[in-house]
This record gives structure tokens, C-alpha cells and sequence, in this order.
């Protein structure tokens, strides 16, 4: 029987097909064609735990389809999202800084698919390919920024403003207009109860910004969700700059993302 353990590897050779997680597509083709026999297909299902938190690391996954929710424990029976990650980004790669586990569960908010690769494997493609490294470390520092300034919004904004980040945030990192997601889901990642998403929704669906069918949000009016959303939402926006090639600020980045997830799993634990 098929399973994602026994998977093969996609290509031993030739040359890899287009790929559609941003960080990849970054890489030096001759990276990329190093870097792609290691990967294998990993099926992203609605509602998958991709990391349990306190569970050692084995896999890296770059997604390239779907949306991926992060979420850290407020007490025993509450987690709360503290970031989004879809095709710009990674699931795992804190392990590139020495972490064994992590506090955070990721989730598996809209389903899709990934490419995963062993931990290890990782580990020595990022020692002998500088870009690598640095689109990894670039990566972890943008997951800090993110996870900083939904603390921030969450303290300081209306829930029609964080509403209108997140169905914002949640279409550029999935790439769709129609966010398969229900309102109990979507309460959750915003940490209120459900009846309350209700509520909001009403005005901004009577305006015609979206529509909603069960278990389904169609963006109709991007504009004016701009407009609704905080000022966090342009802080947060998926910048499409190159990461840096500098050996120092590399450092910079892996330093502040290892102090950060000490400081969480303090908080958490």
C-alpha cells in the first residue's frame, strides 16, 4: 500500500517540474534540481495536525496548496493563532536552528498539498547551499513578524478589522478567492466564539464584500476588504523582495527566531 512514508522521492533526475511553494521557486535552478530528488508529495487534509506540539521534528513541508494554521495553547482546553502559512512559506523549519520540538501545533485550516523533506536532509542541503539558508532564515524571521503583530492586533483592533486581515491574509497565502472554511473554524482562529463571527459578518456580507455558502467564503470586493482591514494587515502583506544574501543579517535572523521561540515555549509551558 501507498503511504507518505514509503513515498518515492518525485525525480532522481532531469530536470524538476515548475513547483509552486514561493521559497522553491526562489532557489538557483541548479539548487532546485539538488534539492528535489530529497522531496516527496505530502497530501494536506482539512483538519490534519501537519506538528504536534512537543513532538520531535522529522519533516520539513514547503506547501503548495492550501493553508496552514499555527496555534499556541492559552491553556488546557484553548489554543490561539498566532500566524497563517501557505505557499510562501514552511512548516517545520525551526528545526534548521536546533529545535527538537516546538510549543506550537500547526493545522491544517484549508486542505492542499506539500512537499516535505527529511529534517537531516534539510539540514545538509542548507550547510552547502548559501540561498537556501538564507530563504530558510529569511522565512522564520518573516513567521516572528507575523506572529508579533497578530499578538498586537488582537490586543488593539475591532473584530471587523481583524476579520477582514485574516480572510485578506488567508487569500494571498492560498492564492484563492473561495476559502473553504466554516465559522466555527474561523472563530477559532481569531479567538472568539462563534456567534460573534456571526455578527460580523452581517454588515460586511450585506455590502457585498463576500458571500457565504456552508463551510464556504467567496471574496468578492478585495478593495474594499482593504479598506475595512487594521493597519496590520499592510504590516503583515507578503512582501515579494529577495531575502538577503548576507552571511551576518542570516545570523541576525536565526538568532532573533530562536530567542522568540524560547520566549513562547516559556510563556506556554
Amino acid at each position: 500500500m501507498w503511504t507518505e512514508q514509503n513515498a518515492p522521492a518525485l525525480v532522481t533526475s532531469g530536470e524538476p517540474p515548475l513547483v509552486q511553494n514561493f521559497l522553491l521557486r526562489m532557489l538557483p535552478r541548479r539548487d532546485l534540481q539538488r534539492l528535489y530528488p530529497m522531496l516527496q508529495r505530502s497530501t494536506l487534509t482539512p483538519r490534519r495536525v501537519l506538528q504536534h506540539a512537543g513532538v520531535p521534528i522529522e519533516h520539513v513541508y514547503f506547501i503548495e496548496d492550501g493553508l496552514v494554521s499555527v496555534l499556541a495553547n492559552a491553556d488546557e482546553r484553548h489554543a490561539v493563532e498566532v500566524c497563517l502559512i501557505g505557499r510562501e512559506g514552511v512548516v517545520g523549519g525551526a528545526a534548521l536552528l536546533g529545535v527538537r520540538s516546538s510549543p506550537l501545533r500547526h493545522f491544517v485550516q484549508i486542505g492542499g498539498d506539500a512537499l516535505r523533506i527529511r529534517v537531516e536532509d534539510l539540514k545538509r542541503a542548507a550547510c552547502e547551499m548559501p540561498q537556501l539558508r538564507a530563504l530558510l532564515h529569511s522565512c522564520l524571521h518573516g513567521f516572528l513578524m507575523q506572529s508579533s503583530q497578530s499578538a498586537a492586533c488582537s490586543l488593539s483592533h475591532s473584530l471587523s478589522q481583524r476579520l477582514a486581515r485574516w480572510l485578506l491574509m488567508a487569500q494571498d497565502r492560498s492564492g484563492r478567492d473561495e476559502i473553504p472554511i466554516t465559522q466555527e473554524l474561523l472563530a477559532r482562529s481569531l479567538g472568539v466564539r462563534r456567534a460573534t463571527v456571526s455578527e460580523a459578518f452581517k454588515p460586511l456580507e450585506s455590502r457585498g464584500i463576500f458571500s457565504k455558502d456552508r463551510g464556504l467564503i467567496r471574496i468578492l470586493d478585495r478593495k474594499r476588504l482593504e479598506e475595512i482591514a487594521c493597519r496590520c494587515y499592510r504590516l503583515m502583506r507578503l512582501k515579494k523582495e529577495s531575502p538577503a544574501k548576507s552571511n551576518g543579517r542570516d545570523r541576525f535572523y536565526a538568532l532573533s527566531i530562536f530567542c522568540a521561540l524560547l520566549e513562547i515555549e516559556s510563556l506556554v509551558y
